[in-house]
């Protein structure tokens, strides 16, 4: 009878840490973490030209919802238009979860400069990773 409720007591740890840990969501695959990337450099990109059309399409029906426009980023990047420069957008860190991702990163006017912080949120929509939020720190 001992090893009657051994063997139950064994069974049943068993099975409810494998109810457990089936229910645990799933870490996202690292391969979108390449593909977020992109979607940054395709960004950066499209900012260093000013180009607004190319701006437009790497953004979120929902960041035009939240009031940003390629002309309200690129007054953030380029505050004097006039004697501005960008350079990229560095010392990126990223975070990401299904189909949202945080970018941290520097806007820099060269590539000694120290940058002035800012926050970039991206959602994925239809496979492709788009622009959602774009704030100064």
């Amino acid at each position: 009878m001992k090893y009657d409720v051994k063997y139950i007591v064994i069974g049943l740890v068993f099975l409810m840490s494998l109810v457990l840990s089936c229910g645990r969501e799933k870490n996202p695959p690292r391969d979108e973490i390449p593909v977020i990337k992109d979607a940054l450099g395709h960004f950066e990109i499209a900012v260093r030209a000013k180009n607004m059309a190319a701006m437009d399409s790497l953004m979120s029906p929902e960041a035009k919802k939240l009031g940003y426009s390629p002309q309200s980023i690129l007054l953030m990047v380029y505050p004097d238009s006039t004697e501005s420069t960008f350079y990229s957008f560095g010392s990126r860190s990223f975070a990401y979860v299904k189909d949202k991702a945080a970018v941290d990163c520097f806007i820099l006017t060269d590539s000694t400069d120290n940058g002035r912080p800012i926050a970039i949120t991206l959602v994925k929509s239809q496979n492709k990773w788009l622009i959602k939020r774009f704030d100064l720190k």
